[in-house]
């Protein structure tokens, strides 16, 4: 039997694939390894998503988020196709996007039942608000009109992540630059910035890379921001007064995600490198964290056991069972059957995780 070219390239390119699907410690092949506490326990899906990977490559995969039509929507820096759209069982429904090369973050809007994304881009350090097909609605630069920013070679511009309020205000994360949060209007008007890594106290922000509205109390809506550096997030007013930190010591901690009473956090690197104060970048170390409504650990998923000293919570470790799988828990998106997806930085060109809850 003969074999054509292209069928040639196409068989290889698929072992090529194959061969590139994270491996996991399952322990005995009839046993299926559970991660998670208490309620919030979870399996991983083998290969879940691997056979779209000729068609609509990946590099690093940064953000995920679900649609109103039960769609998968996550971002990748691979300019073939930016934005790539999924069903829960992992089949690509489409694609698109070619002109965000440092695509970094991801958020759906919907106002009045009109859904957008939010797209950040670190290369070209500007957000992006589009239809879902593909269209830019809006942009925001440089936010010379914040007054902080007006000398762009001390005050650098970055923004990581966004967050829209239920009154279409939009919340910027300028995660990799100077960490504030930046506030515009639903028309892109600069209104508000608080934060920032050069601030007095515990107003500031290092490496401010997640932001998101906790409305889960309907009366006092509150802002959220993670404050990687300090393995920790902070509460704040809408107007942007400071109002509480928590830390988890060794967890750098990315997006903050709510899905009903409880918040989860992605957690990147849970190790630091020889100073003790930095992270250590490419350790693949991550997991994600899940709290309650009072701010309380109730499951680290990729994490062996929650260990306390004195009432508090000691320094938490990658479990073994997960090395080489969980590697940069970047994001995290819960869908309507409380699925969990991870989209990991430095992916090594893999689709996102899926994690079934049991």
């Amino acid at each position: 039997m003969t074999i054509s070219r292209r069928e040639f390239t196409k068989t290889t390119a698929l072992a090529a694939a194959a061969m590139a699907i994270p491996n996991i410690n399952f322990g005995k092949a009839e046993e299926t390894l559970i991660l998670g506490h208490d309620k919030f326990k979870y399996k991983i899906v083998k290969n879940w998503g691997v056979d779209n990977l000729l068609k609509t490559p990946v590099k690093d995969c940064h953000e995920m988020v679900q649609d109103s039509k039960k769609r998968l929507i996550f971002c990748t820096t691979e300019t073939k196709n930016n934005i790539i759209i999924i069903d829960k069982s992992g089949k690509a429904i489409t694609s698109w996007g070619h002109d965000f090369p440092g695509i970094h973050g991801l958020s759906l809007s919907n106002q009045n039942g009109e859904e957008s994304l939010f797209i950040t881009d670190t290369e070209k350090k500007e957000v992006y608000k589009t239809t879902l097909d593909g269209k830019v609605l809006m942009t925001l630069k440089y936010p010379y009109e914040s007054q902080v920013y007006n000398d762009p070679t001390k005050v650098n511009f970055v923004p990581t992540e966004t967050a829209i309020a239920p009154n279409g205000d939009i919340y910027v994360a300028d995660g990799y630059g100077s960490s504030y949060i930046l506030v515009y209007d639903a028309m892109g008007k600069f209104k508000n910035i608080f934060g920032g890594k050069d601030a007095q106290g515990e107003d500031k922000l290092i490496e401010a890379h997640g932001v998101c509205v906790d409305t889960r109390d309907k009366n006092n809506p509150r802002i959220i921001a993670t404050s990687r550096k300090e393995c920790g997030f902070k509460y704040y007013t809408m107007e942007g007064k400071l109002i509480s930190t928590h830390y988890f010591k060794g967890s750098f901690l990315c997006r903050p995600v709510i899905k009903g009473e409880n918040l989860f956090f992605p957690v990147i690197w849970s190790e630091y490198d020889e100073s003790g104060k930095s992270p250590a970048w490419h350790s693949q170390t991550g997991y994600y964290i899940v709290l309650d409504k009072n701010n309380k650990l109730i499951s680290a998923p990729g994490v062996d056991k929650l260990e306390y000293e004195n009432g508090i919570l000691k320094h938490m470790h990658q479990s073994v069972k997960v090395k080489g799988t969980f590697k940069h828990c970047h994001d995290l998106c819960i869908d309507d059957e409380e699925s969990v997806y991870i989209p990991q930085w430095e992916s090594e060109k893999m689709f996102p995780l899926k994690l079934e809850r049991v």
